[in-house]
C-alpha cells in the first residue's frame, strides 16, 4: 500500500482476515459430525419448537426453530469429508444426519397426533410445493456456510445462514403430513388433496444437496483444487443435483403459469367489462393438472353482466396465453346496488 493511500484511507490490511488452515478447518467439520447428545438435544428441541409453529401457523416460532437447529454442521461436516477424501468423516456425518431426520420426522409425527390438529396453515403448506427458486436457497447457504468455516470472523453468521436455508421445518411438516393423512383441511376449511409428505420431503434433499455441491466447491477450490479425487467428488455432487432438479423445474414452470395467469387475467378481462359497471374480484385460483389448467374466479358483479360467450373469450385466450388446455370457471355473486346522489 503507497503511502498517500494509507494517508487517506488508513492500514485497513492488517485487518484482513486470513483464511484457517486445513487442519483447523478439520477440527471444526469433526465437531459438527459428532452425533453427540447435545446435537440430538438440540436437535429434538428445534423440532418441538417448529413444529407447534406450523401447527400454530406462526413464522416467527418457526425461525427460533431454524436458528437453534444444528443439522447444518453434519451437512457441511459430509461435503469437507467428500472433498478431502476423508471416508470416516463423511460415514460418520451420514449417520448423524440421517439419524437427525427420522427423530425430527417422529419427534413431529407424536406431537401432530398428540394436538390432534386437523387444520393445515400456510406455513406448512408453502413447503409442500419446492422448486428451483429453492435449490438456489440452498446453494447460496451452502457456500456462505462453508465460507464461514473457513474464516473464524464471520462465523457468527452461521445462524442467520441457517434460517436462510430450512432444514427442520420441512421436516417437521413431512411428519405433520404422516400424521394428517388425507383427513386435512386448509385454514378456510377447504378439503386438500396436494397436502402429502412427498413434497416437503423433497424440500429437505432440495436443500443438503444444494448445500452439499457449493459447500463442496467452496472446499474444493480453498484447499483440495489441485486433487484429482477431490475433483471426482465435486463432480459427482454435481450429478447429484440431477435428482432433483427435474421435478424442481416442473415446479417452477407451475408457478410462471399460475403468475401469467393471474397478471394477464385483469387485462383479458377489462374489454369485456362495460367501462360504467363495478366487477370486483374477490378470489382467483390457478391449478395445474395433468391435462388442463384450471383457473376458478369468484366476481361481485351486477346479475347478467358476465355471460357464457364472456366466459369463453377469456378462455380461450388464456389458453393461447399459456400454450396449454384451460378450463376457466366463473362464480359470480350477484350485487345490488342503491345509491343516492343530491
Amino acid at each position: 500500500m503507497s503511502a498517500s493511500t494509507a494517508r487517506w484511507l488508513g492500514n485497513w490490511r492488517k485487518f484482513v482476515e486470513k483464511p484457517m488452515s486445513v487442519e483447523d478447518v478439520e477440527q471444526a467439520v469433526e465437531r459438527g459430525s459428532v452425533p453427540s447428545f447435545a446435537f440430538f438435544f438440540m436437535l429434538a428441541a428445534s423440532a418441538v419448537i417448529a413444529t407447534l409453529g406450523l401447527l400454530a401457523n406462526s413464522a416467527a416460532v418457526i425461525i427460533g426453530a431454524m436458528i437453534i437447529a444444528p443439522l447444518m454442521l453434519p451437512i457441511i461436516s459430509m461435503s469437507y469429508g467428500l472433498v478431502a477424501g476423508r471416508g470416516q468423516l463423511v460415514g460418520r456425518s451420514l449417520l448423524t444426519v440421517a439419524t437427525g431426520t427420522i427423530l425430527t420426522i417422529v419427534v413431529a409425527l407424536v406431537i401432530a397426533e398428540a394436538i390432534g390438529w386437523r387444520v393445515a396453515g400456510s406455513e406448512s403448506l408453502s413447503r409442500t410445493k419446492p422448486m428451483l427458486l429453492d435449490l438456489g436457497v440452498a446453494m447460496a447457504a451452502g457456500a456462505a456456510a462453508a465460507f464461514a468455516f473457513t474464516r473464524p470472523g464471520i462465523s457468527s453468521a452461521l445462524a442467520g445462514i441457517a434460517i436462510a436455508v430450512a432444514l427442520v421445518p420441512p421436516l417437521c411438516t413431512v411428519g405433520i403430513a404422516l400424521a394428517l393423512g388425507q383427513d386435512v383441511s386448509a385454514e378456510a376449511g377447504l378439503a386438500l388433496d396436494g397436502f402429502g409428505a412427498r413434497g416437503p420431503f423433497l424440500l429437505y434433499l432440495t436443500n443438503i444437496i444444494g448445500i452439499i455441491f457449493a459447500a463442496s466447491l467452496v472446499f474444493f477450490w480453498k484447499y483440495f483444487r489441485r486433487r484429482v479425487l477431490a475433483a471426482v467428488a465435486l463432480a459427482l455432487t454435481l450429478v447429484s443435483l440431477v435428482i432433483v432438479v427435474p421435478p424442481l423445474g416442473i415446479a417452477m414452470d407451475n408457478l410462471l403459469i399460475r403468475n401469467q395467469v393471474r397478471r394477464s387475467l385483469t387485462v383479458i378481462t377489462l374489454p369485456l367489462i362495460p367501462s360504467d359497471q363495478d366487477v370486483r374480484l374477490t378470489n382467483l385460483s390457478v391449478r395445474i393438472g395433468e391435462d388442463a389448467v384450471f383457473v376458478r374466479a369468484d366476481v361481485v358483479a351486477p346479475p347478467g353482466l358476465i355471460s357464457q360467450e364472456s366466459v369463453e373469450a377469456v378462455r380461450d385466450q388464456l389458453s393461447e396465453l399459456v400454450g396449454r388446455p384451460v378450463v376457466f370457471e366463473v362464480g359470480v355473486v350477484p350485487e345490488t346496488v342503491l345509491r343516492a346522489a343530491k
